[in-house]
């Protein structure tokens, strides 16, 4: 069942996808409806999932899933992960290159691979990168954080 972002409790469980590209609006527009569709009829055992989802910076497709009111499990997330395929597959947003960082630079963002990071003469470990190991939707308000504090951390090593 879909509800919106702002409604789904700072406990939720969310999963990001990173895109390597700037999504446009138009796009955001239509994956947007796609996602919207599988949400509010997401369901684990017959059971509905209160669930949302959003766009941040052009980049993020954050996806929310408040496990309080139903938790989900194996044949529910499989049916999001072949969502994203399809969507990823269409689009080319390279969402699931987990070795991409995502940094912010001058308030934009900027998708380097990470064995490319220690090349940019502009890197550092105090630059500020998108953290999407992130857990709980609570956790969204701190998901910038230096590299120095993250798993890119070696590649700059």
């Amino acid at each position: 069942m879909f509800v919106e972002f702002s409604d789904i409790p700072d406990s939720s469980l969310l999963w990001i996808y990173g895109s390597s590209k700037k999504i446009s609006k138009n796009n955001q527009l239509i994956i947007g409806e796609k996602i919207k569709l599988f949400l509010d009829k997401w369901s684990h055992h017959g059971k509905p999932l209160t669930c949302s989802f959003s766009f941040f910076f052009n980049r993020f497709i954050v996806i929310c899933l408040n496990e309080e009111d139903n938790p989900t499990g194996g044949c529910s997330m499989d049916g999001l992960q072949r969502l994203v395929v399809s969507i990823d597959d269409e689009f080319q947003l390279d969402l699931y290159n987990r070795l991409n960082v995502f940094i912010s630079i001058d308030h934009q963002v900027e998708c380097i691979h990470s064995s490319c990071l220690k090349s940019k003469d502009y890197i550092n470990y105090d630059t500020l990168f998108f953290d999407l190991n992130i857990l709980h939707k609570s956790e969204l308000e701190n998901w910038l954080i230096p590299i120095k504090n993250g798993w890119c951390k070696r590649f700059l090593d």
